[in-house]
């Protein structure tokens, strides 16, 4: 029997430490949405799409190939022409422009590349690292709550022995049947949070939302020493967004340059291989041609491109404007509830869990000696069990305030900073 003991207790150790090692952690949980979340993909082939146009602005325009037959004595007599000429015309932009419009491409690539691919991934970040911590926060709600239950039962126990001892009546027990039952209630509510949790974990990571998961991890405090100008200049700095509005901008400002381009001629080259026919045989010479595009209309089209381009520089100054100060108002929202939460998970830590566990502790014990009421008993116990929630749910809270101050800020992981 001793042996079967210790072969079963092995076996737990054995599933156990199996269980943890196959445990999902917070930074592969990112790392699995990084590169499986479709909404990242549908971010990295708007810039894949981007890189593609800037490809396209610097191609040169297409050459045309040309064939013309003149002094036939019918339309379809094309044998019986009296000069014929092939040859091909190649349209040569002015330098200026090919350099403005291909910066332009470029530097627009470069904006969605920042502004919409690496942001969504610094988002989708943000999300996973509050979504894991919100599975931790329901498992310890859950845990807190079983043993709410076990409390119950407990003292539903203890009154069923006073009411055959004669010390309480039957009301009493049935009182604390009720509360046993409410307890069983609240649990099976906090089993279905569990898997709801652990539904949007696996949505975000593009997995099944009914896929078994199992993460590794406590919901820890982890105090930051931090200081609100330092991280508001460092997200100026590495927030995507901002930096690619600012390559916006050098885009537009190129597209500015390229319609002031606009005003320069282009020219247009052609060489042809042309043949006269004459009644001792054909005669075969070579043509060059060169034609020079005059902007003649500049009054109406180039200046109106211009004006245009001109108003959206403008326009993405202004959006940048109100991007850096939406940036500033984040980081300093965030920065304020990274320390209301700090000092919320202190308060806890320093009083309130451990005066409503010494409560609870002296009604116990007074109500096993016939000194405290029932109802005194079931009072300090849930206050203890919302305490408790409580505490978790502000553990929670910080979490979830670091987490959205890496995203205001830009970087990866503000806990780097941690108080010594």
């Amino acid at each position: 029997m001793y042996c079967r003991y210790v072969i079963a207790a092995l076996a737990i150790s054995y599933l156990s430490l199996a269980s943890t090692a196959n445990a999902l952690s917070r930074e592969d949980a990112i790392q699995i949405a990084l590169e499986e979340n479709p909404e990242v993909l549908a971010a990295q082939k708007a810039w894949e799409a981007a890189r593609a146009r800037s490809t396209q602005a610097r191609a040169l325009p297409d050459p045309e190939l040309e064939l013309k037959y003149a002094e036939l004595p019918g339309v379809t007599r094309f044998g019986e022409f009296g000069e014929r000429a092939f040859g091909v015309t190649q349209r040569i932009e002015s330098p200026l422009k090919w350099w403005r419009r291909s910066s332009a491409a470029s530097q627009a690539a470069e904006a969605v590349h920042l502004g919409v691919f690496e942001m969504t991934r610094l988002d989708i970040s943000t999300r996973v690292k509050v979504a894991y911590d919100r599975v931790l926060f329901k498992v310890k709600r859950h845990e807190h709550i079983r043993q709410n239950l076990q409390l119950a039962e407990d003292f539903l126990h203890k009154a069923r022995l006073r009411l055959e001892a004669g010390d309480v009546p039957q009301l009493e027990v049935l009182r604390a049947e009720v509360e046993a039952g409410r307890a069983a209630n609240r649990l099976t509510r906090a089993r279905n949070e569990i898997a709801i949790a652990r539904a949007e974990l696996n949505t975000l990571m593009a997995q099944q939302s009914s896929a078994a998961l199992e993460i590794d991890g406590e919901l820890d405090f982890q105090p930051v020493k931090l200081e609100l100008e330092p991280l508001q200049q460092l997200a100026l700095q590495r927030r995507p967004d901002l930096r690619g509005a600012a390559w916006a901008l050098e885009s537009a400002r190129s597209g500015q340059a390229l319609a002031r381009a606009a005003f320069l001629p282009d020219v247009n080259v052609g060489l042809f291989r042309q043949t006269i026919q004459a009644p001792g045989g054909n005669d075969d010479f070579w043509r060059v041609g060169l034609a020079l595009e005059l902007p003649l209309w500049g009054a109406a089209r180039q200046r109106g491109q211009l004006a245009e381009a001109k108003a959206s520089a403008q326009q993405v100054a202004a959006e940048q404007s109100t991007l850096r100060n939406q940036v500033l108002l984040e980081v300093e929202r965030a920065f304020m509830n990274v320390r209301t939460a700090a000092a919320q998970v202190r308060l806890y830590q320093e009083r309130i869990v451990r005066e409503a566990e010494r409560s609870f502790e002296v009604a116990s014990r007074s109500y096993a000696e016939g000194k405290a009421t029932s109802l005194e008993l079931l009072e300090a116990q849930r206050t203890l069990t919302g305490v408790r929630e409580e505490y978790a749910e502000a553990l929670f809270n910080h979490r979830t305030a670091v987490a959205d101050l890496e995203r205001a800020v830009g970087e990866e992981s503000i806990l780097e900073r941690r108080e010594k």
